[in-house]
């Protein structure tokens, strides 16, 4: 049988109530009709501290306040008060729940002042026993605060830890999508123009021109379904994951041969031998280079694209030049700034930039 809230805040007021009881028979000397009163607003409370936090603690507060003033010698801690404090930080903001704290720690301090002046007059033992019960009251009740407010920090934080990994999340995803979808159009628009412009006069070029369409298209699906399997409801069983391996470094032929099929030529120079790179650094160096070869096929009008990737001892660097023609704003485009972000990400280096000789050249350096 699962215990409620309610039912252990009941479990607990009834404890608190014998608890107070057997205190106050032995350290007050005020009749039992009047002090019975004031154990139950003590301790009652207490079964309603989660509906009404706020009034739940001034009615515990001002009970026990009166009940230290009432004692008689040694007062004792006011348990139900650090109890019921202990929701407050849960339920407030900061500021308006530590104005509460004080307001109790302030009330209970009133009816210490109280107990230590009331016996004809401060004495030095009831002077010391009013500090000692203050002490005693300011770490319950304090430390209680403490304990609800750390907690709350430290489940802010996990909250905020997890909210920024979703959105990380949500990046990566959109910047893949990005990439898949952008090279592939790009080239999907370079080879619908040449079929449309050879239709009559040469239908094998414009045959092949649409085979071409074709295959970057179902290629492209099928990186789309990759990538958004991983965004499956867990537990769906209804169907299998349609997952493939990610691309990397060794998928650049492929690469070159498309980008050469939309009319510009890729030279592809590898440098050095190839080394066992982790997976997601292996898929951003490509991801880099292909989207550096659309930029090249979108913006540029080169007709010819260098590609160099050099495996070194401690870097991987991968260099994207042309032949085209490229201004300062070149390098203003959502494109590179995914690139520079993709670098970025591995602690490597990146730039992009016209070249002194003309045409267009994005350099980034990959720490190994």
């Amino acid at each position: 049988m699962k215990v409620t809230p309610l039912q252990l805040d009941c479990a607990a007021a009834l404890a608190l109530a014998a608890a107070g009881l057997s205190e106050l028979a032995e350290r007050t000397v005020v009749p039992r009709p009047v002090i019975l009163p004031l154990l139950v607003l003590s301790v009652l409370p207490v079964t309603v501290r989660r509906l009404w936090p706020r009034t739940a603690l001034a009615v515990v507060t001002l009970a026990s306040a009166v009940i230290l003033a009432l004692s008689a010698s040694d007062p004792a801690p006011q348990l139900a008060a650090g109890f019921v404090i202990y929701l407050i930080p849960a339920r407030f903001p900061r500021r308006q729940a530590l104005w509460l704290l004080g307001g109790t720690l302030a009330a209970l301090a009133v009816g210490l002042a109280v107990f230590a002046t009331s016996h004809g007059g401060p004495q030095i033992g009831d002077v010391r026993a009013a500090l000692a019960s203050l002490a005693e009251n300011v770490l319950l009740v304090g430390g209680s605060w403490v304990i609800c407010y750390l907690i709350m920090q430290r489940r802010a934080y996990t909250r905020a830890l997890a909210q920024q990994a979703e959105r990380d999340d949500r990046i990566r995803i959109a910047r893949e999508l990005h990439d898949v979808v952008a090279h592939g159009l790009s080239l999907i628009a370079v080879q619908a123009g040449v079929a449309n412009w050879v239709v009559e006069s040469q239908p094998a070029e414009a045959a092949r021109a649409l085979a071409s369409i074709e295959e970057i298209s179902r290629g492209a699906l099928r990186e789309m379904r990759a990538l958004l399997g991983v965004l499956r409801v867990e537990g769906d069983t209804d169907a299998a994951p349609d997952l493939a391996p990610a691309r990397g470094l060794a998928d650049l032929n492929e690469l070159a041969s498309r980008v050469t099929a939309a009319g510009i030529t890729v030279a592809l120079d590898v440098r050095g031998t190839p080394a066992g790179l982790p997976p997601g650094l292996d898929l951003a160096a490509y991801r880099v280079i292909q989207e550096a070869a659309t930029n090249v096929i979108k913006h540029s009008g080169a007709g010819h694209c260098q590609v160099t990737v050099s495996y070194e001892t401690d870097a991987l660097t991968v260099r994207i030049t042309d032949d085209g023609h490229a201004t300062a704003d070149s390098t203003d485009g959502h494109g590179i700034k995914g690139m520079r972000e993709r670098v970025a990400m591995y602690g490597g280096t990146f730039e992009a930039g016209p070249l002194p000789a003309g045409g267009f050249g994005v350099t980034a350096r990959f720490p190994a």
